[in-house]
């Protein structure tokens, strides 16, 4: 497991990526299709390129549409139209903000658990959620990301 610097420049990566590609979204005829339309290149075109017959292009471009190709097929079409192939998983919000909302159900997991919980005035029952949420955080125990 990375150490805590570690985590945070990985963090600064993924943030990064995400930035960059907030308004990317996959064209209605797919990658592979919009790519090789574009160029004005035909199936045949691209097969022969690829060393595939044409019905193996147009078959990557339905599988990817339905989300079965595969990321080598990826590469290979996207090299053979001289493009290439990126790919990515990023976050749907900033890493700290995923890692500060899973650390707040930890700890309202535990307030539910601890008897004493309960009985404290509802400032502290808050102040004892922040606490224990910045302690996750701090420690990052084995099970953080146990729902």
């Amino acid at each position: 497991m990375p150490d805590f610097i570690q985590r945070r420049r990985l963090a600064r990566i993924l943030d990064r990526a995400a930035a960059r590609l907030t308004d990317v979204e996959m064209p209605e005829k797919g990658w592979i299709a919009t790519m090789r339309l574009a160029l004005g290149m035909s199936a045949e075109q691209v097969a022969l390129r690829k060393g595939v017959s044409r019905n193996a292009v147009y078959q990557a471009e339905r599988s990817e549409k339905d989300g079965a190709v595969s990321l080598k097929q990826m590469e290979n079409l996207a090299k053979a139209m001289g493009g290439r192939f990126v790919y990515a998983i990023v976050p749907d919000e900033p890493v700290e903000q995923l890692k500060y909302k899973q650390a707040r159900r930890n700890a309202k997991r535990a307030a539910g658990e601890d008897p004493g919980f309960a009985t404290l005035p509802k400032e502290d029952q808050q102040d004892w959620i922040d606490d224990m949420a910045a302690q996750q955080l701090h420690d990052m125990p084995s099970d953080f990301w146990a729902d």
